[in-house]
């Protein structure tokens, strides 16, 4: 995950479409179990996503944008608001573009549901804080 270094100027069509698109990975997030959703180093990062970038809130995202680019999708999450000095809009940095738009709406799933896991794991996996139990 980078923060982008330019900033994409989106339509409004785009950032309405991104805010309907984040609601539904809210929900598809809570269907999604930790095994399946999250990355193998999440358990080691989430600590330092706590305490490194608390603008990162699921609270704060805007939207999830997609939007087409010479070959294939870009996906950015875009944020309400960010510190003095850091970006208002995260990407997948060098995993970019992706090839279609499943495998860009898929990294964006990720990214919610794991940010969302890191503040408030049992809100979007009910089975994760069993597992890390175990």
């Amino acid at each position: 995950m980078t923060t982008s270094m330019t900033t994409h100027v989106y339509t409004d069509q785009q950032l309405f479409d991104g805010m309907d698109r984040l609601r539904r990975l809210h929900k598809m997030a809570q269907r999604r179990t930790h095994v399946d959703a999250l990355p193998a180093t999440f358990h080691e990062e989430s600590p330092a996503l706590r305490r490194g970038l608390p603008h990162w809130h699921p609270e704060n995202i805007q939207a999830a944008v997609l939007y087409p680019v010479n070959g294939g999708w870009n996906a950015d999450i875009v944020l309400h608001d960010a510190p003095d000095g850091h970006l208002l809009v995260l990407d997948k940095g060098t995993g970019q573009p992706f090839a279609n738009r499943a495998q860009a709406e898929k990294f964006l799933l990720d990214f919610v549901t794991a940010l969302t896991a890191a503040w408030a794991p049992e809100a979007v996996l009910p089975d994760l804080a069993e597992s890390l139990a175990a």
